[in-house]
């Protein structure tokens, strides 16, 4: 049995620990709040299930693309591509039978075998964007997911079905840290009438982090840049540092080793929102108009598989019949 801290209850960290502590590990983890609360779009893209399974309050079979308030593309699919899930629910049930200690302050790891950083995007030691997600009442529910860009900007807006009745709309843009005000304002010009239920805002991680070390989840920079998306791989790299240390392998060997296209896919990400933050206004509408006719690019982005491998997938599944468009 291995003493174990864990600093950080996100995805990454609750999940790693309820692993751990179901096969008689002692686990203490480590977090700034006693529940589970940062705000996010709440989405999975349909190709994972974790070992602890989450509700499912949405599947999700139709989006849209906006560009400069143009709706450029839209797309269904024959099965659900999305999942709406209750993250937070998820992340608190796995929590609430550890052993949590509540501090702001950096706990004395000493006396335990193996520490583990799943801290999410607050070491703050890489370049993030400031996101505000509102929980959004509305009289006319579209089961759409909206994705809309602005070409002024390097982000988007998204509007996702939360539940019925119910959506998640929000904004991040690396321009602007006043997402808020960005989102109330496209609220009211979305919508003739909404009630906000809930209105939070969190930073999360677009750049590379200096240390991977010894870290898990986001905390270890396993976020897609491009849409935002961090809760499949920290699951996935928590699945994998826990097999490592039942196994007694190498956990960062491990990692590497079992995150290697899911970092690969990361590193494209960022490459090409580079090359998007340094475009003139006139070449970025130019790049998203072309990206977002594309139903193969499209496919790739909305499971974050653009690579040569992703992309061969997202054609095979065109030529099969699984999209309507």
């Amino acid at each position: 049995m291995l003493k174990v801290a864990i600093r950080g209850g996100g995805v990454g960290g609750s999940l790693l620990g309820a692993l751990l502590q179901s096969v008689g590990h002692d686990v203490t983890l480590f977090d700034i709040k006693d529940k589970y609360i940062k705000p996010c779009g709440d989405i999975v893209p349909n190709v994972y299930r974790p070992p602890f399974q989450w509700d499912v309050k949405y599947e999700i079979k139709e989006f849209a693309f906006y560009l400069d308030n143009e709706r450029l593309y839209d797309v269904r699919y024959r099965s659900p591509k999305w999942l709406t899930i209750d993250k937070s629910g998820w992340i608190n049930s796995m929590r609430s039978n550890l052993r949590q200690i509540v501090t702001n302050e950096r706990p004395n790891l000493e006396n335990y075998d193996l520490s583990i950083d799943s801290r999410g995007p607050y070491p703050m030691d890489r370049e993030v964007v400031y996101t505000t997600r509102a929980l959004v009442k509305v009289d006319k529910f579209n089961p759409e997911a909206i994705l809309e860009f602005d070409t002024k900007l390097t982000g988007f807006y998204w509007i996702f079905p939360a539940e019925e009745g119910l959506l998640n709309v929000g904004s991040g843009f690396l321009e602007n840290k006043n997402s808020r005000a960005l989102l109330l304002d496209y609220m009211r010009q979305r919508f003739d009438k909404f009630e906000v239920i809930d209105l939070r805002g969190a930073p999360i991680s677009v750049g590379k982090v200096p240390v991977k070390e010894g870290r898990i989840g986001e905390a270890r920079g396993l976020v897609f840049p491009l849409s935002g998306e961090g809760i499949r791989p920290s699951a996935i790299s928590a699945e994998i540092a826990f097999r490592a240390i039942q196994r007694g392998k190498s956990m960062e060997e491990e990692l590497n080793e079992g995150l290697r296209r899911i970092e690969s896919r990361i590193w494209i990400q960022r490459l090409l929102l580079d090359a998007y933050r340094k475009s003139s206004l006139v070449i970025r509408k130019s790049m998203l108009r072309h990206f977002l006719k594309s139903e193969i690019l499209i496919d790739a982005f909305l499971e974050d598989k653009l690579d040569l491998q992703g992309i061969k997938e997202s054609l095979e599944l065109i030529r099969s019949g699984g999209i309507n468009s």
